[in-house]
């Protein structure tokens, strides 16, 4: 099973952002999140505002609730080396995202822990493509443990269609996937924060590139500019 470059990056539009409704989110991680998005400072930066967020974490959350904000970090980290090509690097960060996943869901199984876990198997399968090979089934199967758990779990629902978007070959199905993500935006999608409404936008833009549907594929990339107006994301989505 061979990947893609930057295929499965796709994935980091699966909506990474956690929906924590106990407290709001430290002003720390926003920033941390935000300088990931943004993409526009040096990678060394960016690994000491995550050094410092981690801290706060300690601080701040307890039991499973900590081993999700930091397996949040972890596939944050992993992004910003991922986008730089420094695979290996990255994929360091996603195994530890999936320690910190399981280790949440062995407290507490939450549909958030499993859409979490999903995810960083999902970028773990890209970097590391030997790992893909036989893992790459995980990524829908915690999806819908996600979706069993909350079945409103809007940013689980994108990871399957994602998944059918950018599997490999012959399990690709874009026409599906597409088909699932105008269902979404069909939805109250617009109540989702701001990373997850900038991942969503960022993958329908790919999709509409992918369809050849520029005018289409302009609107949403107007729209994800809007939030994280220096990203440059979509340019690795559609090597």
């Amino acid at each position: 099973m061979k990947y893609k470059h930057g295929v499965l990056i796709v994935l980091f539009c699966v909506f990474m952002s956690l929906a924590y409704t106990i407290r709001a989110l430290p002003n720390s991680f926003i920033a941390f999140r935000d300088t990931v998005y943004m993409q526009d400072k040096e990678l060394l930066e960016t690994l000491r505002l995550y050094t410092g967020v981690k801290q706060d974490i300690e601080e701040l959350y307890t039991g499973a609730e900590f081993y999700l904000m930091l397996s949040h970090c972890e596939y944050l980290m992993g992004i910003s080396f991922r986008a730089e090509g420094r695979s290996n690097e990255a994929a360091a960060f996603f195994e530890q995202g999936i320690v910190w996943a399981e280790e949440s869901l062995r407290i507490d199984p939450t549909s958030e822990a499993y859409r979490l876990l999903g995810t960083n198997i999902a970028f773990l399968c890209e970097a590391k493509p030997s790992y893909g090979i036989k893992n790459f089934g995980k990524i829908e199967k915690n999806a819908q443990k996600a979706l069993e758990l909350d079945p409103q779990n809007v940013a689980a629902k994108c990871v399957i269609a994602i998944q059918h978007i950018t599997a490999p070959w012959p399990f690709t199905d874009v026409k599906k996937g597409a088909a699932m993500l105008d269902e979404i935006t069909r939805s109250n999608y617009l109540t989702l924060d701001k990373e997850n409404l900038f991942n969503l936008y960022l993958v329908l833009e790919m999709v509409c590139i992918k369809q050849k549907k520029n005018q289409e594929a302009q609107i949403w990339h107007d729209k994800a500019t809007e939030l994280y107006s220096t990203n440059n994301f979509i340019a690795i989505l559609v090597k």
